[in-house]
């Protein structure tokens, strides 16, 4: 998306609230052009901090990791590098270093061949849009065909594209392989919406719900699609349950 993404979009995509972002950017972890307009670069980042969240990582730590790798990384961006959490720890890896965001401490080379699909998902978080990303992400699906990130990250890729109807094939395949994944749902509601399907994207939001009844902005993007379809109340209920489950931002 050449000219960036809107703050809306942003949320919309990487599933984090509001306060949250405006964190990153207050200190300096997102770089927003004139007009708020963010990057894929940024948008990568937002989704690693999403991932650490979902994994039980805390908000304030979450913050914290990104500002010590920041701090290491000179003038590289924070997508070109791979955090995950491990138990308490959140795990860097950036080209051969491996070392703990919170300690700094030195951690053990990984081993790539254990997991086929890692190098081809950091090579699609390097690529960031584009081909080169499309390409990395179904080498990844193709060597793991029940890999969620790449799922995930290959269907919002292709729904940004306009390429709503391979966005929704994907989301069946996506079904059949990662049927308990929240996001797997949160993107196939997305790509719905996309493809004009209302009724669709509203059945699958809610199959996001079920699953991970504090998915905030699955809340705040199904009240928005209840509302437009005149269902004032239901629409209510879950804007009220996107303002609770949104509170868990950290302050700068």
């Amino acid at each position: 998306m050449d000219g960036g993404y809107t703050l809306a979009q942003v949320r919309r995509l990487a599933v984090l609230p509001r306060g949250f972002i405006a964190t990153l950017v207050d200190l300096g972890l997102l770089q927003p052009r004139e007009g708020l307009r963010f990057s894929h670069q940024d948008l990568v980042v937002l989704r690693t901090a999403r991932r650490l969240r979902d994994a039980g990582v805390p908000p304030r730590r979450i913050v914290q990791a990104l500002r010590n790798v920041q701090a290491q990384l000179d003038s590289a961006h924070l997508a070109s590098v791979r955090l995950r959490a491990n138990g308490g720890a959140v795990e860097v890896s950036a080209g051969p270093r491996r070392f703990d965001a919170l300690s700094g401490q030195q951690l053990l080379p990984l081993d790539d061949e254990a997991d086929g699909t890692r190098p081809w998902l950091l090579r699609a978080l390097q690529a960031g849009s584009g081909d080169a990303a499309e390409a990395a992400l179904r080498e990844a699906l193709r060597r793991d065909p029940a890999c969620e990130p790449a799922y995930v990250n290959l269907g919002a890729l292709l729904s940004e594209a306009g390429r709503h109807e391979e966005a929704l094939v994907l989301g069946e395949l996506a079904l059949l392989r990662c049927g308990g994944s929240p996001l797997v749902h949160f993107n196939r509601a997305i790509a719905l919406e996309d493809a004009q399907r209302p009724d669709e994207a509203v059945a699958a939001y809610e199959c996001a719900l079920r699953l991970d009844p504090g998915l905030a902005d699955a809340h705040y993007n199904l009240g928005l699609l209840l509302q437009s379809q005149g269902r004032t109340q239901a629409a209510l209920r879950h804007f009220s349950a996107y303002r609770r489950f949104s509170q868990t931002s950290p302050p700068p």
